[in-house]
């Protein structure tokens, strides 16, 4: 009997001890200051018009459409496995209120398709089109992933124009009657994709082409005068990347 009461004695100690830590646990945890965790506002990309109208928006437009090339989603590619897409702005829901959060979004939306689903574009609509560089890169030459920065030129016929990329004075980007010119350099250690963007033009169709070309050809594209002077020259350059689709009204 001795040995049971000595036992009982034990355990009793043992859970009054546990009773008296808890206890000592739970008030220290109660004197702590309150953290309060904020209501949660998600704001969802959207627009008040079918295209960007402020300089705001048009680069809200632009990272949408870059990043959609980046996730690695066999989907997205064409037959040569370089992600392609295509980006519009369409009709979208304003508020939405779903338990403690308010999704806000405007009038359009931004929305997605893969350049090889598209038959044709329409005359007067506005779009994007992002190109993963790297793809386009590797499937012509994969060695020149470790340069670490690469120069490209492009140029549209006819132009592919954005209103207030117009009033801009950069000569980076050319705009004539005949097309639009740009050349730029490019980290290649990042994710670089190439973008396309502004108003389908009123013709039978668009054509985009991208050169790769050196540091130098940069400035001598650049320099010249006319459309064709620097079509001339870029057509010693290899073409990495083209698409050409119809135009309907």
């Amino acid at each position: 009997m001795d040995i049971n009461k000595k036992y009982i004695i034990i355990f009793g100690t043992l859970i009054l001890l546990l009773v008296i830590i808890t206890g000592a646990i739970t008030y220290y945890k109660e004197k702590e200051p309150e953290t309060k965790i904020p209501d949660i506002t998600q704001v969802v990309l959207g627009f008040s018009q079918d295209y960007p109208t402020n300089f705001d928006e048009l680069s809200d437009f632009i990272n949408s459409c870059k990043n959609t090339v980046f996730p690695d989603i066999e989907g997205l590619k064409n037959n040569k496995g370089i992600k392609e897409i295509v980006c519009t702005l369409e009709p979208g829901t304003k508020k939405v209120v779903l338990k403690d959060q308010v999704v806000l979004v405007g009038d359009f939306m931004p929305s997605f398709s893969t350049l090889d689903s598209i038959v044709s574009f329409k005359s007067g609509k506005y779009l994007g089109i992002s190109v993963d560089l790297k793809d386009v890169v590797r499937e012509y030459n994969p060695s020149l992933l470790e340069e670490d920065k690469l120069y490209f030129c492009d140029i549209s016929e006819p132009s592919l124009t954005d209103p207030l990329v117009l009033q801009l004075e950069s000569k980076y980007h050319l705009f004539f009657d005949e097309g639009n010119i740009s050349c730029s350099g490019v980290e290649m250690n990042k994710t670089p994709s190439m973008i396309f963007f502004g108003v389908v033009p009123q013709a039978e169709s668009l054509s985009i082409k991208q050169y790769l070309v050196d540091e130098q050809m940069v400035s001598d594209v650049l320099s010249k005068k006319s459309f064709s002077e620097r079509k001339n020259i870029l057509n010693n350059y290899p073409v990495i990347w083209q698409m050409e689709k119809p135009i309907t009204l």
